[in-house]
């Protein structure tokens, strides 16, 4: 072999190494430049709610619509409308102020009314877009009548219940709850006869 010829060999020697060198294999390009988006597997925790539903992020507030009706299966049917606005204090803690509108289907006259309350709600269980909550909440309403119909017109409203928060988007939400909503007037009357209802009701949730 020459010296021109074994100088040459080198040369291209050393530029197969430096192409070599230069290439590595990369699957996640490969698969995307055939068309195919890689898929990135994540893990959450029910510790950290706000990664999938920013609407439970700390300062978070909505404003919720909803309407609930309720039976104590002895005659007395209730029906509701109402909104809410909530704030999150911490994350998967809210607190909240609710007015809403009342009818009493019961054995004596039926009655109308209205009132407010306050309510708090813990969200203790996650899934991707679908949350479990408990809440608790106090309000009072007044009404054209008495109710019971042995009561009196003004009335006590404490509620608890369970339900589920399903976010349709980053702003907006569902919400389904059942629950017990209780109706007497707390010993300010002669006397205090109470209602004891099953309650269900369906909201929807609207970030600001």
């Amino acid at each position: 072999m020459t010296l021109t010829a074994a100088a040459a060999t080198t040369a291209q020697a050393a530029a197969v190494e430096a192409s070599l060198g230069a290439f590595h294999l990369d699957p996640l390009a490969a698969v995307s430049l055939s068309g195919i988006e890689p898929r990135t597997a994540t893990l959450s925790t029910d510790g950290d709610a706000a990664a999938t539903h920013p609407m439970l992020a700390p300062d978070a507030c909505d404003v919720e619509p909803y309407g609930l009706v309720a039976s104590d299966f002895n005659g007395i049917t209730i029906s509701a409308v109402g909104v809410g606005l909530n704030w999150f204090v911490a994350e998967r803690l809210s607190v909240g102020v609710f007015g809403e509108a009342m009818y009493v289907n019961q054995a004596g006259d039926n009655a109308a009314g209205g009132g407010a309350g306050v309510l708090l709600r813990w969200y203790f269980a996650r899934l991707e877009t679908f949350t479990l909550f408990g809440e608790a909440g106090v309000g009072f309403s007044a009404f054209d009548g008495r109710v019971p119909d042995d009561g009196t017109s003004v009335d006590f409203t404490p509620r608890a219940a369970i339900g589920a928060h399903i976010a349709l988007d980053a702003t907006t939400a569902l919400s389904a709850r059942i629950g017990w909503l209780h109706l007497s007037n707390a010993q300010t009357g002669e006397n205090n006869p109470g209602i004891d209802t099953l309650a269900v009701s369906l909201g929807l949730h609207i970030a600001f």
